[in-house]
Parts: structure tokens; C-alpha cells; sequence
């Protein structure tokens, strides 16, 4: 039963890792007992990340500090900058503490 499951998530996971390219999901852990409660839960929120990042669905961090030179991130990480009100949307440019932005305006 173990090798079938084993089986069947490295199927999914091959399945789906070529649609994960903007967002990475985080690396999961060895799971080695699946009597263990603890660790399906971990493997149902390993799935459901990864189910979300495919579907377009997932929540991007809100700061309200200024994260150029503040925040350290990936390469690629987003998140978004509240300034009192105005909202920019900030992509990690070099893997450090360099942000770019772009503000966001209202949908017409």
C-alpha cells in the first residue's frame, strides 16, 4: 500500500511541476510513517499548495514596510506593499533585499 502511494504522488507531482513556474511550493519533507496523522495532514497541505499554485489560486503576502532593501526574498517571490492606502505589487529581483514594483489602480 505505501509503495502505491509513493507511486501515485511522485505521479502527481511530475504531472503538475511543469504548470509551477512562477510560484514555487515549498520543498516537502520525507514522510515515512503514513500511520502517522501528523504527517498525513503534512502531505495534504504539500497537495493542496501544490493543487492551488496550478489552479491560479493562492495568496500573496501584504506588507505595509517597504521591502527595497528591507525584506529579504527570493528570486521571483511576490508580494504586495500597502502604502497608507496605495498598493504595489513587488517581484524580488535578485534573490536579496532588491524589490521592483509596479502601483496598482483601480479596475475601470
Amino acid at each position: 500500500m505505501r509503495k502505491y502511494l509513493i507511486i501515485l504522488f511522485l505521479g502527481i507531482l511530475i504531472s503538475v511541476s511543469f504548470n509551477i513556474y512562477a510560484l514555487r511550493s515549498p520543498s516537502p519533507q520525507r514522510f515515512t510513517d503514513f500511520t502517522d496523522k501528523s504527517q498525513i495532514n503534512q502531505l495534504n497541505d504539500f497537495l493542496e499548495t501544490i493543487w492551488n499554485i496550478t489552479n491560479g489560486r493562492y495568496n500573496i503576502n501584504i506588507v505595509t514596510t517597504n521591502p527595497d532593501g528591507n525584506t529579504k526574498g527570493d528570486v521571483g517571490d511576490i508580494l504586495l506593499f500597502n502604502d497608507s492606502g496605495t498598493y504595489y505589487l513587488c517581484i524580488n529581483v535578485t534573490g536579496s533585499t532588491i524589490w521592483r514594483s509596479v502601483a496598482l489602480t483601480d479596475t475601470p
